[in-house]
């Protein structure tokens, strides 16, 4: 039996890459619905998504359990008891961002480069030579959910399932992005950058200069020992460092992005985007809203936090 207990966010750096959440049962429960209000002038859309609360109840959950396996005679996961929540949900719900398209800022464009990192650090693994693992793993993650309410686990799955519905909205801008990156990549070719439009490129451009290095990772260890429990650290991250030509491009993309609109109008696609899936599910927001706010107040309290 090998997990990853407690694994941390993978660094990405893809625009449509999906969360893939499994679909829960029908729920039950009686909680009140409450009308979802639009977003205000100038807020995001996406802001009625109650990420942080979801996050809250899966480290909750990430809590019990663990202390449920120490208890249970397997102390080695006490280093896997999260200090705090991941932020997950919410890069989860906001796939696709204007910034991520065509950089933050001009110290956004200058750090991150032109390169793709295709994956990043492997979080610890811990690999059971245990026969009994497996099923006191299966008991301490049911008595975890049990201990948050008796729908928690379906109602948290179902709304993580909602998010999966929101970070989908990458392929609904896929044709306007590559139309807006072109703009961009064409703003940089009339300036005599060095630079080709290439649609199948991360930006949209493949760049005639020296990029960085690309992240290598070592190769993981494999299992060492026949009997009990055994961990295999974490990759330590490692962070891509892109050429001095590198980010001075980087930093004129991000320029043309401002110059051509493109930045703007890709924004406002992405507001009303947004905005439209959020009206599309406004009912099960209604529902499930006051249910992940109850779920998260009781995981805060059944955590300690």
């Amino acid at each position: 039996m090998a997990t990853d207990p407690g694994a941390g966010n993978r660094r990405h750096r893809g625009l449509y890459a999906a969360a893939l959440f499994t679909a829960a049962a029908a729920l039950g429960g009686c909680a009140a619905e409450t009308a979802v209000s639009p977003a205000e002038a100038g807020a995001d859309a996406y802001d009625i998504y109650l990420a942080e609360e979801v996050d809250t109840i899966k480290f909750g959950q990430d809590v019990l359990r663990f202390h449920c396996l120490v208890d249970n005679g397997y102390r080695e996961f006490e280093a896997f008891v999260p200090k705090s929540p991941t932020e997950r949900a919410r890069q989860d719900a906001d796939q696709i961002t204007t910034d991520n398209a065509f950089f933050a800022s001009e110290q956004d464009a200058m750090t991150r480069g032109l390169r793709e990192e295709p994956a990043g650090p492997a979080p610890a693994k811990v690999i059971g030579h245990d026969s009994s693992l497996g099923a006191i793993s299966e008991a301490c993650d049911a008595t975890a959910w049990d201990a948050l309410g008796p729908d928690a686990h379906q109602i948290h799955l179902e709304y993580r399932q909602l998010g999966n519905a929101f970070g989908a909205l990458g392929t609904a801008l896929s044709e306007d992005l590559v139309r807006l990156q072109n703009t961009v990549a064409q703003c940089l070719v009339d300036a005599g950058e060095p630079v080709t439009v290439a649609q199948d490129q991360l930006f949209g451009i493949r760049p005639d200069i020296e990029l960085g290095q690309p992240v290598v990772y070592p190769e993981r260890i494999g299992p060492k020992q026949t009997q009990g429990v055994e961990i295999i650290p974490a990759d330590a991250e490692i962070a891509y460092v892109p050429t001095p030509a590198e980010s001075d491009l980087a930093v004129k993309y991000y320029e043309c992005s401002r110059q051509t609109g493109a930045r703007e109008e890709f924004e406002t696609l992405l507001s009303e985007a947004k905005t439209e899936i959020v009206a599309e599910h406004e009912a099960e927001l209604g529902e499930l809203n006051p249910k992940i706010q109850e779920l998260a107040r009781k995981a805060a309290d059944l955590s300690g936090r």
